[in-house]
């Protein structure tokens, strides 16, 4: 469940990231929260290839979703600030942890919620696009002990088993 929602930020950080360019000389514009999701969206419905009515129906559900998993995770809708991890304070890192977790179950909570709606217009296939991420460019993957290039102790790649994980 953590590398779920864990994911699901980075994606939501990657996504936050985007930006569109227009004709202001290769400056990026900023997107809109509501920008992003319906992007996200409309890239949904095109890869589960949802009919016309059931994209309209998914699209307004999408933005529901986002905006309730949003609201769970900063219920006061305060600007995010990050603490300084360097200088955390057992007592600071346990309340950042204990915050951390709440915000977890509260999103999982939206989560089932939304499943059960989302599943009276999609497959289970198609429902788990939108709540399992995706692996993107960049995302190894977890727990495999996956090496990537000369990095790390030792150099390049060791063993024979051609960095897939496992027993070495």
């Amino acid at each position: 469940m953590k590398a779920r929602v864990f994911f699901a930020v980075i994606a939501m950080m990657c996504v936050l990231s985007a930006s569109a360019q227009d004709g202001n000389n290769g400056r990026r514009q900023r997107l809109n929260r509501a920008e992003i999701i319906q992007r996200q969206s409309e890239r949904l419905v095109k890869e589960m290839g949802l009919s016309d009515d059931k994209a309209e129906t998914f699209k307004a559900l999408y933005l529901d979703y986002q905006t309730a998993r949003q609201n769970a995770a900063n219920p006061k809708g305060e600007e995010e600030t990050q603490p300084d991890m360097k200088n955390l304070t057992d007592a600071q890192a346990t309340e950042l942890i204990q915050k951390h977790f709440q915000t977890q179950e509260a999103q999982l909570k939206v989560d089932k919620e939304y499943y059960t709606k989302f599943i009276g217009i999609l497959t289970p296939v198609q429902a788990t696009k939108v709540f399992i991420p995706q692996r993107g460019f960049g995302q190894g993957q977890r727990g495999q002990g996956r090496q990537r290039g000369n990095g790390g102790f030792g150099g390049g790649r060791q063993g024979g088993n051609g960095g897939l994980g496992g027993e070495f």
